[in-house]
């Protein structure tokens, strides 16, 4: 139960909601209990029973009795002054009246639920997405991108439809159950007592069958999360695996995942319509129980209450049914809801690893240098940098080489902070990057990577990541820096024209351009590129090549290269082996000696 009670902050200011909301519930119950009372008269004349006439006006009090007396009075006086049609024409209106407000108010009710709801909802899902985008690479390392989007989506909604409209049964049918009771009981002590017996028996049965429904939802829902997994590796992977063809091995998996999650669904959903027959069928017995036991009274003279006053007794008799079914099926949907708050909570809580510091210094220039002291790093237990020292001045270019796994792109991501080092420290400017505001640290860092990522947005738009709020004046120009402003005037919308889910609708050498043009507008005094021209054909290098150069000017660049004819005038020159630095030096000091540089300069020349 802790976990829904974190919904609440959620849904503030809650005096927006549940006040309004206990009035037009309130109303509502008045008016529905004003229906059965009125069925009573309404009986007595369509059977021709006796009306016993009120010829005073009773005295006025705010009390049940009082609203009784003075309604006896009004129809004594209609059935004495109109005769018998005329009273029943009246008491028909009312009992109209009385159903049309009452419906009115259960839907006003329901509305100010629906603002609720949707409060609720739309907190989480800020918060969510929130804590998406602020956790580190790691963590999204290790979290498919199935079990984050089925908490986002699958659990938020399960959330919604179980706890929201377990709220409502809570908040209105124990209120509706307690009144219909108390007036039941007032007409007949004991024919309501009698009736008490059964509702033990019920909750007892109701709750044996829903003890184990929150083990089977959890299990049934981490199933879910694993399809979803499955399916969008296989959507991402369908050249792979059409190229493979490996399909029939994919739905072989894909079937057994599945079966398991409908035999799991199947038991599930079966001990979640269990509630209701049965207690549609404990209900039943109790009403007709009631029904002999009422009319043995009633036979027996052990009661005052008439035919017609029995007949209305039953009536709302029957209205508490439902309540009660609903009450008793809450238990079942709220363990549902239960679980999908634990996994909402769960990844709410989850630890942000890359966070500013305490009191953390602002830094808004680079001025000087970039210094690694004595970085090792590792992902679990396997190491992937070892001691390594490395002095960048500001302005100078320094490339990174080296095989693939041998630490480079790594290295990178150590400096813009997406992980901390094991051991050692950076500093920029004698400023650990630890202490500096990380937004900060991020703001003086451009980065342009292999695989440039476009979101399905207008060219603009995916330009203007770089900086938010920039004019298209700016835009333009940063994309004309970048080579990219002739390809874009010749889309179909120019710079309107929307680039598809990651860009699918340019070739690769466009999207980097694009990046290209976003780092540009970025201006950022530290550029980072990561192999940005690596698989391209030599036209596209080519073009982006020349936008780097232009990029580049004025800026303390790191290149990570994997075409090493690109980094020949690079200020220093950075050998990676294993996590280690090997060799250092520029590429004319690096070509002179036996150095392994030189060996991966000679392979490439080969191929």
């Amino acid at each position: 139960m802790q976990s829904l009670r974190r919904l609440i902050p959620f849904a503030r200011p809650l005096h927006h909601f549940f006040p309004e909301y206990i009035v037009y519930t309130v109303l509502g119950i008045l008016f529905g209990l004003l229906n059965f009372t009125l069925l009573i008269p309404i009986l007595q004349l369509l059977f021709d029973e006796q009306v016993v006439l009120s010829v005073s006006k009773p005295s006025f009090s705010f009390s049940l009795v009082f609203a009784k007396d003075y309604f006896n009075y009004i129809f004594s006086n209609m059935i004495a002054e109109k005769g018998k049609f005329q009273a029943l024409l009246l008491v028909s209106a009312c009992v109209g009246c009385s159903i049309v407000l009452a419906n009115i108010f259960r839907y006003l009710s329901l509305r100010v639920l629906l603002r609720l709801r949707l409060k609720l909802i739309e907190g989480l899902r800020n918060k969510l997405y929130e804590k998406y985008l602020q956790q580190s690479l790691s963590y999204h390392h290790h979290q498919t991108k199935g079990e984050l989007l089925m908490v986002m989506t699958s659990e938020v909604q399960e959330m919604e439809s179980s706890v929201v409209n377990s709220l409502q049964v809570l908040l209105r049918d124990p209120f509706v159950v307690l009144t219909y009771f108390g007036i039941l009981f007032y007409w007949s002590p004991k024919l309501t007592l009698f009736t008490l017996v059964f509702l033990p028996i019920t909750g007892i049965i109701i709750s044996a069958v829903t003890r184990r429904l929150k083990r089977l939802n959890f299990y049934s829902q981490e199933m879910m999360s694993r399809i979803m997994s499955q399916t969008d590796e296989s959507i991402g992977g369908i050249k792979q695996i059409q190229s493979f063809g490996a399909e029939n091995m994919l739905k072989e998996v894909f079937r057994k995942m599945n079966l398991d999650f409908s035999k799991h669904s199947k038991a599930l959903a079966g001990r979640k319509e269990l509630a209701s027959p049965i207690s549609e069928v404990l209900g039943m017995l109790a009403a007709l129980t009631l029904i002999v036991f009422g009319g043995y009274l009633i036979l027996e003279g052990a009661t005052n209450m008439s035919g017609s006053g029995f007949i209305a007794y039953l009536a709302l008799y029957t209205q508490i049914i439902q309540p009660l079914k609903n009450l008793s099926h809450t238990s079942s949907v709220l363990q549902r809801g239960i679980v999908a708050c634990e996994r909402i909570f769960k990844t709410i809580d989850s630890p942000i690893d890359i966070v500013s510091a305490e009191n953390a210094i602002r830094k808004t220039s680079f001025d000087q240098k970039l210094e690694l002291q004595n970085i090792s790093f590792g992902y679990g237990y396997e190491a992937v940098l070892k001691n390594i020292d490395l002095t960048i001045e500001k302005g100078k270019t320094i490339a990174l080489v080296g095989q693939s796994g041998s630490g480079k792109s790594t290295l990178a991501d150590l400096i813009s902070r997406f992980y901390d080092a094991d051991q050692g420290s950076i500093l920029m400017d004698g400023v650990p990057i630890k202490q500096m505001a990380l937004e900060d640290l991020r703001a003086l860092i451009g980065i342009v990577s292999q695989e440039s990522f476009l979101f399905n947005e207008t060219v603009l738009n995916n330009i203007s990541l770089g900086k938010p709020g920039a004019s298209k004046e700016e835009i333009i120009a940063a994309a004309k820096v970048a080579n990219a402003h002739d390809f874009i005037m010749e889309l179909e919308n120019g710079y309107e024209t929307v680039t598809g889910e990651r860009g699918v609708k340019l070739s690769g050498g466009q999207r980097q351009r694009i990046a290209i043009a976003r780092a540009v507008l970025k201006n950022a005094p530290i550029l980072i590129l990561d192999e940005a021209t690596s698989a391209m054909d030599t036209e596209n290098e080519r073009l982006v090549q020349e936008a780097l150069q232009q990029l580049m000017q004025d800026r303390t660049s790191i290149v990570i290269a994997h075409r090493l004819s690109t980094i020949r005038h690079a200020d220093e020159i950075i050998v990676l082996q294993k996590g280690s630095i090997i060799e250092r030096g520029t590429h004319d000091i690096l070509m002179t000696a036996d150095s392994y540089y030189r060996r991966l300069v000679a392979m490439q020349e080969m191929k």
